[in-house]
């Protein structure tokens, strides 16, 4: 999965006692972010919208004119 989310910048900083934000950015702009307090399932739910993303921005770019 490392090899599909490449393109992506991880950031994750505790924004209260034991709160996380997660915030993935791909290169081309478009950002996720999720807060929650459990990291390491925020950290599955956002690379999971990450690989779905991935899959939207490829078609566009496969389909926008060149």
């Amino acid at each position: 999965m490392k090899e599909k989310l490449e393109k992506w910048k991880k950031e994750i900083d505790e924004i209260s006692n034991c709160v996380w934000k997660v915030s993935l950015t791909h290169k081309l702009g478009p950002k996720i972010e999720k807060i929650g307090d459990n990291l390491e399932q925020i950290e599955k739910e956002i690379e999971l919208s990450a690989l779905e993303m991935n899959e939207q921005i490829e078609r566009k770019i496969k389909n926008s004119p060149q």
